[in-house]
């Protein structure tokens, strides 16, 4: 049984920290003490670690299989990512409420919370798609009209639009941890998310950071196997040992978020 970390309002009875099996340091780390402390779970519950590398591998596979094979473990590699992320998600918040979850009650946690966050994400794109779909109208009418008026407008609703595509990823980004460890829907869960992260903190600068980070590191290991038929330099051997490193570059990072976006949910909740 995985215990939930929801909001004090949805709280039947006390939801004071020590009603709660939290420590008050817990509440007071800042994001250098978060990310410090997300290396020591990840040294210390390493099957967070074995799990994100099982994903690495699968996607390594892929990439160095025939075309077939990685369209397949492409719907693989995009689960277990999710996956990933609630495990180390369920794993965190047992650390954080004095409960250390097997890794077997972790993963049927996970596993059972995984299509909500299926959902919550689709919510997600289907709201930045919405406001793209704005953008590109507004872009339209930039290119096509004769009028000054009407060029400024649109300049100024893609300008606009741009901006708000930016607002929701970063608003709905503990999304995920709300459906895991808070127990909420899809709905519920991008609103707490939404309450949650404040632009006026430096964390949500780190956020941004992480997962810029991480899409980076991505995006690298996907034009080095686009371009592995085409190498600007490098042996086969070589090209595969660069591929292999920014796969598991990008997964070992992605623990790390993983594990502090956890802990930042379990702490703005709290506080």
């Amino acid at each position: 049984m995985v215990d939930r970390i929801e909001r004090r309002e949805d709280v039947d009875g006390c939801a004071c920290l020590e009603c709660r099996g939290v420590s008050a340091g817990v509440t007071r780390r800042r994001i250098g003490d978060v990310l410090l402390w997300a290396v020591g779970v990840l040294r210390n519950r390493r099957s967070i670690l074995l799990v994100f590398l099982a994903v690495a591998a699968v996607q390594f596979v892929g990439f160095v299989g025939p075309p077939a094979v990685e369209v397949t473990l492409s719907f693989v590699v995009f689960t277990g990512g999710l996956f990933a992320r609630s495990y180390a998600g369920t794993i965190v918040a047992g650390e954080l409420v004095d409960r250390r979850y097997a890794p077997t009650t972790a993963a049927a946690h996970a596993l059972r919370r995984l299509p909500a966050v299926v959902a919550t994400l689709l919510f997600t794109f289907l709201s930045t798609m919405a406001l793209t779909v704005v953008g590109v109208l507004a872009g339209a009418a930039v290119l096509f009209a004769d009028s000054p008026v009407v060029t400024a407008a649109g300049i100024v609703a893609l300008a606009v639009t741009v901006v708000l595509v930016i607002v929701v990823l970063v608003k709905f980004i503990l999304a995920p941890e709300a459906v895991v460890v808070g127990g909420y829907g899809p709905i519920a869960a991008l609103a707490v998310s939404w309450g949650l992260v404040s632009f006026r903190r430096r964390t949500t600068i780190v956020l941004v950071s992480l997962v810029v980070a991480i899409a980076t590191a991505f995006a690298i290991t996907e034009i080095s196997a686009a371009t592995a038929t085409h190498p600007v330099v490098g042996s086969p051997p070589t090209r595969l040992v660069v591929l292999a490193g920014s796969s598991l570059a990008t997964y070992l990072s992605g623990a790390i978020t993983a594990i502090v976006f956890a802990h930042l949910y379990v702490q703005r909740i709290l506080e």
